[in-house]
């Protein structure tokens, strides 16, 4: 078995004379470095992939919010199609309950998004966001959400349900108090404890509207600079690999005649 190891670290992939120089890189090395230069071609295009993702989401936020507003009946049947169009929308606050999305930060500080439940003439609901508050002195200490209870009109832009983030575990949703503190939003859940349907999107409270706090576009904050420069740092540390690896089995040949 050790003469098989041996045999296979010393043969070699290759055997190539250029000039006084052997090129002669062997198939353990080669195999190592093909392994290692694919993971970072990988996580280079994965980079570039996220900051052309936030590009594009931010240039259709862009072109979308200064559209014709329309009322909740008029948006389109496809989810995609109704991202970041500006609505109008009439009902009244649930002002029982509201929701505080965790581990928000905007300049710098930490928060909560706030949600509270718009409930229209149709029974229906949709979540409004309705801007960021900061966290208190302590956890326990959650901020005081004033809500008016009249019937009113909104304006926004329609979105998605934020993404899930990843949890370490079930039922970490654990609403016991109002406000609720949420890890993340789960419409189907929520109707659950609130018992009444919900608009499988959400409505990013336009920054002229009352009711609500600190507000920004959504992704507008998104740095697809970053990415992208994390994506040149992969690309140059797979030339540089390449070059390592054709330098370090790269040899001056002992007999320039053979």
């Amino acid at each position: 078995m050790q003469f098989l190891l041996k045999q296979l670290f010393q043969a070699r992939l290759v055997s190539l004379n250029i000039g006084a120089y052997r090129f002669s890189p062997g198939i353990v090395p080669s195999i190592t470095t093909l392994a290692f230069v694919y993971l970072m071609v990988f996580m280079a295009q994965w980079q570039a992939g996220k900051a052309e993702y936030k590009d594009d989401l931010r240039d259709k936020i862009v072109a979308r919010k200064d559209l014709p507003i329309i009322s909740m009946q008029e948006l389109p049947v496809s989810v995609e199609d109704r991202r970041f169009l500006p609505v109008r929308i009439e009902g009244q606050f649930d002002t029982q309950h509201s929701f505080l999305l965790d581990n928000k930060i905007l300049n710098g500080r930490v928060g909560y998004d706030v949600y509270t439940p718009l409930v229209m003439p149709n029974s229906k609901a949709v979540l409004v966001n309705r801007g960021f508050l900061p966290l208190g002195r302590t956890r326990q200490e959650l901020p005081v959400i004033e809500t008016p209870d009249e019937m009113i009109t909104l304006k926004g832009l329609i979105d998605k349900v934020p993404s899930k983030t990843i949890v370490l575990a079930d039922d970490v949703n654990q609403i016991k108090s109002w406000p609720a503190v949420l890890q993340y939003i789960d419409t189907e859940e929520i109707e659950q404890v609130l018992g009444y349907s919900l608009y499988d999107m959400v409505l990013w409270l336009d920054k002229e509207e009352s009711y609500g706090f600190t507000r920004t576009l959504p992704a507008l904050n998104f740095d697809s600079a970053t990415n992208a420069g994390y994506a040149f740092q992969w690309y140059a540390l797979t030339l540089a690999l390449i070059i390592i690896y054709i330098v370090v089995n790269t040899k001056q040949r002992d007999d320039t005649n053979d």
